[in-house]
């Protein structure tokens, strides 16, 4: 996801997006053509970008109420949890844990990873 020319747009993205947010794809490209990089990224690549990223459920589309107002983008909190997981090790995350915050992280995954129809069978 963030590896390659679009991983550096996609980090770019969420980067513009997490310090001011929402924003057009106008402003978002204004923005991401200062990144070493991309300062020849065109607007239908940060589109499809856009696109991609609303797909995935990091970056919701606000519609505009009037017709003509362009639609704007802000993050969505899976994308805060990328941004996180991007700046931190898991060993890190691990050893600044507690116990308690361990359990509910723990508890997070297990929930994301485990099929839904998986019972626990005591006996």
């Amino acid at each position: 996801m963030f590896s390659g020319r679009a991983g550096r747009a996609n980090s770019a993205i969420l980067d513009v997006l997490a310090k001011e947010s929402p924003q057009t794809i106008k402003q978002i490209l204004k923005k991401i053509i200062k990144y070493e990089g991309l300062e020849e990224i065109y607007y239908a690549s940060l589109t499809k970008r856009l696109h991609n990223l609303t797909e995935i459920g990091l970056i919701e589309e606000i519609k505009p109420n009037q017709k003509g107002t362009p639609t704007n983008y802000r993050l969505c909190i899976k994308a805060f949890l990328a941004i996180v997981l991007k700046e931190n090790s898991m060993q890190d995350i691990f050893i600044q844990a507690t116990n308690i915050q361990s359990a509910h992280i723990l508890l997070a995954v297990l929930n994301v990873l485990l099929p839904k129809n998986f019972e626990f069978k005591t006996g």
